[in-house]
């Protein structure tokens, strides 16, 4: 597989590969074959201002390293959207004039209940990281917040008394864990682990991290991971563990998605 493997930084999941930083021979410009995309879980990018974004408004990638830090893991076959809202993922295919040193990089966001299709820069060179960077980074942050503002809500309809069905998050809601929780992998009160934090699942899928009290539940998934990797961005589902299960919410999804749609 043409990457690097994974680093020791511990924003970057063990099983994922690292593409920046590294020398620009083993930046992939093709999917290895049998694989559908790059889910991105972490991307950080040089010389942060507010909102670890570049301190320039309008870089130019050609002649700077937007980016600090990008990995991930290859996906064989695209999940299903509604499973996996809140991904971001890179597709790498060969340009119309079928240059082998070119690629045309297609970002797609899990949004919704489909892959949408953000943006396609088309024929990049090995510098494609950087001239995708912040768009990765933009999208995982809107989708993060939109579970944080519907888990938030969740949380203060139920402390208010005022909650319906209606008013929390679907069970399908984005980085939310109902779906999990409804299919028995995971149950309230569990406790997630990941770089030393642990988390407390509640109900409707938010989190509460460390001794937080359960009505302060407020925290989802990528949001709470990400504050806690700040500066960098992080996809939570491929970092926060199950200790009792060994495997992480991505990989219990995973497994969810394969028992759903057995091939």
């Amino acid at each position: 597989m043409n990457t690097t493997p994974a680093t020791t930084d511990q924003t970057v999941p063990p099983d994922a590969v690292t593409i920046v930083p590294a020398a620009p021979g083993p930046v992939p410009l093709r999917n290895p074959e049998g694989m559908w995309a790059f889910v991105i879980t972490t991307v950080g990018l040089t010389a942060p201002g507010a909102g670890g974004r570049p301190t320039d408004p309008d870089p130019d990638p050609a002649r700077t390293d937007i980016a600090s830090l990008f990995a991930g893991a290859w996906l064989p076959a695209p999940p299903p959207a509604t499973l996996n809202r809140g991904d971001v993922v890179v597709r790498l295919a060969s340009p119309a004039d079928l240059d082998r040193t070119r690629v045309d990089v297609e970002v797609l966001a899990a949004h919704e209940d489909e892959w949408r299709s953000v943006r396609i820069p088309p024929a990049l060179d090995t510098r494609w990281p950087h001239h995708v960077a912040t768009t990765v980074l933009s999208w995982m942050r809107a989708l993060a917040d939109e579970a944080a503002r519907t888990v938030t809500r969740q949380a203060f309809t139920t402390t208010l008394g005022t909650g319906s069905a209606h008013l929390g998050p679907r069970p399908d809601a984005p980085d939310a864990l109902a779906t999990l929780i409804d299919a028995g992998l995971l149950a309230v009160g569990d406790r997630l682990r990941w770089n030393g934090n642990t988390a407390t699942v509640c109900h409707g899928g938010a989190l509460a991290h460390g001794t937080e009290p359960h009505e302060l539940c407020t925290s989802a998934v990528s949001t709470l991971a990400t504050n806690l990797a700040t500066p960098v961005t992080v996809n939570g589902r491929h970092l926060w563990r199950h200790p009792r299960e060994g495997r992480t919410l991505a990989q219990l999804r995973a497994g969810l998605a394969s028992n759903r749609h057995p091939h």
